[in-house]
């Protein structure tokens, strides 16, 4: 009986933990005079690999001084709206 309960826990344990999960999405602009004019960088499990992605993704652009970014944690589509909504976005 305890082999079967581990068995079910422990897959439970470790897929409600998953749910928890920060996901940081990078966007570059660059020009940050317009800021609808945007890169998508990628998706990173931390605040810091993502502005590590969106600078080395500046740098390649030659845009450090004219472009900027961000890095928006746990994002998803709203129905109706052509944005991506964040919990957090951050620089």
């Amino acid at each position: 009986m305890k082999t079967l309960r581990a068995g079910v826990l422990v897959p439970l344990v470790f897929l409600v933990l998953g749910c928890f999960q920060e996901r940081w999405e990078g966007y570059v602009y660059p020009n940050k005079q317009d800021l609808t004019q945007h890169i998508f960088v990628g998706e990173y499990s931390t605040l810091e690999s993502c502005r590590a992605g969106a600078l080395a993704k500046l740098h390649q652009l030659n845009a450090q001084s004219s472009g900027d970014y961000e890095c928006g944690k746990n994002c998803r589509s709203e129905s109706g709206l052509t944005i991506r909504v964040c919990e957090e976005t951050l620089r």
